[in-house]
């Protein structure tokens, strides 16, 4: 299923209301109504995803469906109707992602080198971390910082390089 950011989404996670875990905003920056959450889950198992994840953000009333006729799995665990194990095995089922975490990485990291380095001595911390970063799961970390210190608008450059499609 699909899911997109809602508007209170939007404005709580500018604010940083919500007390989320760095995985659980790592999704939510994902969630742009495009990417299918069986997608979103493989590329960011490294960092320990789970359906779980995906319910709290529902729950919270973060993201919506982006289609409200779709149904999945998924939907059934927001509704309590599935357990979320049988969930996991369908979605490692589904098709191989098209770019491969190392693909992703070499695709970012350039992007978020440009992002951070422009903030001059401000990112200089965030530059470091960045450079230390060696795996796409360090570049998915580093995200909600990258994102908070450049805005929203230079952010989706670096956002559109961290998809998987």
């Amino acid at each position: 299923m699909k899911y997109r950011k809602t508007e209170a989404g939007r404005q709580s996670y500018k604010e940083h209301n919500n007390a989320l875990s760095g995985r659980q905003r790592s999704a939510f920056i994902l969630m742009d109504g495009l990417k299918d959450d069986s997608v979103i889950l493989k590329a960011l198992a490294p960092t320990g995803l789970s359906i779980d994840d995906i319910k709290h953000l529902l729950d919270l009333g973060l993201i919506e469906p982006n289609e409200a006729g779709q149904s999945s799995g998924l939907a059934g665990v927001a509704a309590g109707g599935s357990n979320g194990q049988s969930i996991n095995e369908e979605m490692q089922s589904e098709a191989k992602p098209a770019l491969s975490e190392q693909e992703l990485y070499q695709r970012a990291y350039p992007v978020a080198t440009k992002l951070t380095s422009g903030l001059g001595l401000r990112g200089f911390r965030l530059n470091l971390s960045l450079e230390a970063s060696t795996s796409f799961k360090d570049l998915i970390a580093l995200a909600p910082k990258i994102r908070e210190a450049v805005g929203d608008e230079k952010f989706a450059e670096l956002a559109r390089a961290l998809r998987n499609v």
